[in-house]
């Protein structure tokens, strides 16, 4: 698998930028329009790329996250936006959303784990998600208002990325707090096994 270097700045780089949070502020739709993610290096082990290896099989964000379940958490400005992306052996899928207090997130599968993140991240802290193991970092401290989050999967992880655009309203907001929260939130929804 190859984790290297990524040419744009997009929500589903593999573990990069969060760019595209404020896309779904804005409403844009098209992937190309937000860039598409360019692969990635890592001397990590390729994951098994068949359908029962698949993360996004065993969990699906855009049904886990159930109406009921935005409302509470008052992530539900926008109806969830379905993501699907890959670059290489690298794929994402999952949903896109706004929450009403104005910031944009992606919450995704990918065949991409842990140990990738931390070779590509290696300043990326453990943050407490339950059982799971799960990292966080900045893939991109240029870009504000943007925080990634990975949480272990048995073949790859559920990615987590914000993006909090700067504005007058946002300014007491803390991405990296919100990232959090998110994934403490969704970690108990991952099914045991997963």
């Amino acid at each position: 698998m190859n984790l290297g270097s990524r040419a744009t700045a997009t929500a589903r780089t593999g573990f990069a930028a969060a760019a595209a949070g404020l896309l779904l502020l804005t409403g844009c739709t098209d992937d190309k329009a937000a860039g598409t993610p360019p692969p990635a290096t890592s001397s990590a082990t390729t994951p098994a790329t068949s359908a029962e290896a698949n993360p996004a099989n065993a969990f699906d964000p855009c049904t886990a996250l159930t109406p009921q379940f935005l409302a509470q958490h008052q992530w539900n400005a926008k109806l969830p936006e379905p993501k699907q992306n890959s670059a290489g052996a690298i794929t994402w899928k999952g949903c896109g959303y706004v929450a009403k207090a104005s910031y944009g997130f992606l919450i995704e599968t990918t065949n991409g784990t842990i140990p990738q993140v931390r070779e590509k991240f290696p300043t990326a802290v453990e943050i407490p998600t339950g059982a799971r193991q799960a990292v966080r970092y900045e893939a991109q401290p240029n870009v504000p208002g943007g925080c990634s989050i990975n949480i272990e999967m048995r073949t790859g992880s559920l990615y987590i990325v914000t993006n909090i655009p700067p504005t007058p309203a946002n300014k007491n907001l803390v991405a990296c707090d919100i990232a959090t929260d998110i994934a403490q939130a969704v970690a108990p929804l991952l099914p045991a096994g997963s």
